[in-house]
């Protein structure tokens, strides 16, 4: 962990911005949750689930947001952005009462169907919490999605590993800071919804701001229900 960290200070990296109004998202997971419950199955779907699948769509739309940087002999190579290996950051309590973080890998993230995603991210996770993933499990990702946010953090830049060209932090849902005092029925009134911060730490060697921008909007029109997003989510879990 520390070598990584220490690694990671050598990359000169940026961030881009954006904040994404949740309500559809709140809506289709809940109705996503309610359908799955009504045919007796156990699954259950996040908010992380549905966040990292349109993340996984829109850098398969954006190759250039899994451009990494090499160096050989010295000299500086731009590696051409191609599949989506995702990381999942995992918190993971050890067995002494101490916290750690793995990061276990969706391979081909952009081709999967969001009941195989849905499915793969699951047993990471359960092995990684477990002990149980081998090493080649953490191999290869060419970014990596965090979110802090479950534990109320708004924004977050986290570091960079080399060979990745991007790090994507999800911050909480939540109103408005400045409506946060007001009841639901007042926030209803005002037509004040929910928001969430999803930021784009990326490597501006080869990266470009104009690139995470523009995947972040991706991101954005996704879960916005754009592309017929949920439509296809309900379909791969047979909901429909």
């Amino acid at each position: 962990l520390v070598q990584n960290m220490n690694d990671s200070r050598s990359i000169p990296t940026a961030t881009s911005f954006r904040e994404l109004a949740v309500s559809l998202l709140e809506h289709r997971r809940r109705e996503l949750n309610n359908a799955l419950r009504a045919a007796g199955r156990t699954e259950k779907v996040s908010f992380t689930h549905l966040i990292g699948y349109a993340i996984s769509k829109a850098a398969g739309l954006h190759p250039a947001m899994t451009t990494s940087y090499l160096e050989v002999n010295g000299a500086p190579h731009r590696i051409p952005g191609g599949p989506v290996h995702l990381g999942i950051a995992v918190d993971v309590e050890r067995k002494d009462g101490s916290r750690g973080l793995v990061v276990p890998v969706i391979r081909d993230a952009q081709s999967k169907s969001f009941a195989e995603f849905h499915a793969t991210y699951e047993a990471l996770v359960e092995k990684a919490r477990g002990n149980k993933l081998m090493p080649d499990a953490f191999a290869g990702a060419t970014m990596t999605l965090t979110n802090p946010g479950g534990l109320g953090t708004s924004a977050s830049v986290p570091r960079l590993m080399p060979g990745q060209g991007c790090i994507i932090a999800v911050g909480a849902i939540h109103y408005p800071a400045a409506f946060a005092d007001l009841s639901d029925d007042r926030l209803r009134e005002l037509g004040i919804a929910k928001v969430m911060n999803v930021t784009s730490t990326y490597d501006h060697r080869v990266i470009q701001g104009a690139e995470s921008g523009e995947f972040l909007r991706a991101v954005d029109d996704f879960l916005q229900g754009g592309e017929r997003f949920y439509e296809d989510v309900f379909t791969s879990l047979g909901l429909v």
